[in-house]
């Protein structure tokens, strides 16, 4: 307070009250009765000895945000909420945090070795310290490894994913900007990593990103009216749109993942899945109202079930021909629907909900939050 801004705050002593402005919001700060009667708010003063320390998050991101709830090898959850990564390990009721992050966390993707995690932040109100880029660090250390796009990305990092085919040694990330750019990375080359190759996205908002399993060069990504299928072939990006054909064309397509075999499954605002051939953007099966209103999230099993959630509340699990195996789950409304669904330890999900809740259940234990 000892700096020039120390003249900004005025000091009432007959209330015990400073007033001061922070980012034009009016600030009442109460002294000390101790030492009311003495106190200048112009006289310098120095810090206190104590430091925070931050040992507990409450809450999770699932609002607005989506694929950003992962299961790790060492038991522990992992989500994001304001600036935080947070590792919860539900049942020794511990969280460890990755405080690296200078504002918002929007994305987070986990690399193929389930050990480094990608995250991407959005612009801060202070354009210096806080400008939008991805975080590549260890989940076991904490460590931050690689820090990219720090002036490329404009606004915010809206999706990311690591490649798949190859071991993970590509980063993709889409950015909000006007154009949505996508910007593919050898995340590992150096401390900021190498730009491989950047291209407009999209001129509509881009809800999801993802590469193929076994294609290594075929990236796909969803959102407000499209689907598409990028080839990346020497340096360069190839594009084509999903074709709809007579089918209803969806407003926006939600969520996509991929088969063991490499076809893509994408949910949609109409509440549909559909089936793309591998290596086409051709619709090879599709199965109408598998949920009543959009399908959020997208689960191919490793034994090839696919488990869906969607804004209905509903968790359904279907077999790899997208029959239904009657094996649903009923999310209570107060916890807002499945946002995300991924694989929890054995037989278990791990549900993100849009009222920011994240459960633990299975398809015959009924779910229970384990953050609220």
């Amino acid at each position: 307070m000892a700096n020039s801004r120390a003249r900004e705050a005025q000091y009432n002593p007959d209330e015990g009250v400073v007033k001061l402005y922070l980012r034009g919001r009016p600030l009442n700060l109460y002294v000390p009765t101790s030492i009311q009667e003495t106190y200048s708010p112009t006289s310098p003063s120095s810090s206190p000895p104590a430091k925070l320390k931050l040992e507990w998050v409450y809450g999770y991101r699932g609002r607005d945000c989506r694929n950003n709830v992962f299961q790790l090898p060492t038991g522990e959850i992992v989500y994001f909420v304001a600036a935080v990564v947070v590792l919860y390990n539900v049942e020794d009721q511990m969280q460890r945090h990755y405080l690296g992050h200078t504002d918002d966390i929007k994305c987070l993707a986990v690399h193929p070795n389930k050990l480094l995690i990608a995250t991407g932040q959005t612009a801060g109100h202070d354009r210096r310290d806080a400008r939008p880029h991805i975080r590549i660090w260890d989940s076991v250390s904490l460590n931050t490894l690689h820090i990219i796009g720090i002036s490329d990305i404009e606004r915010s990092v809206a999706c990311l994913a690591f490649s798949k085919a190859d071991g993970g040694s590509l980063l993709v990330a889409v950015d909000e900007a006007p154009d949505h750019n996508m910007s593919v990375w050898d995340w590992s080359r150096g401390e900021r990593g190498y730009k491989l190759l950047e291209t407009k996205c999209s001129a509509d908002q881009v809800l999801a990103v993802d590469f193929s399993p076994v294609d290594r060069s075929t990236i796909i990504t969803c959102g407000k009216n499209h689907i598409s299928f990028w080839s990346y072939d020497s340096g360069m990006l190839a594009k084509r749109l999903g074709i709809f054909e007579n089918r209803e064309r969806p407003k926006y397509v939600t969520s996509i993942s991929f088969t063991d075999a490499g076809n893509v499954i994408s949910g949609d605002s109409n509440g549909n899945l559909l089936i793309w051939q591998r290596g086409g953007n051709t619709v090879y099966k599709m199965v109408r109202g598998a949920h009543d209103g959009p399908v959020f999230s997208i689960l191919v099993q490793k034994d090839g079930a696919i488990i869906t959630g969607g804004k209905d509340g509903q968790i359904v699990e279907w077999d790899r021909d997208l029959e239904r195996t009657g094996n649903t789950i009923e999310i209570p409304e107060q916890y807002g629907s499945p946002r995300v669904v991924t694989s929890g330890r054995g037989t278990q999900l791990v549900v993100g909900t849009t009222r920011n809740c994240v459960l633990e259940g299975t398809f015959t234990f009924p779910m229970r939050p384990v953050m609220q």
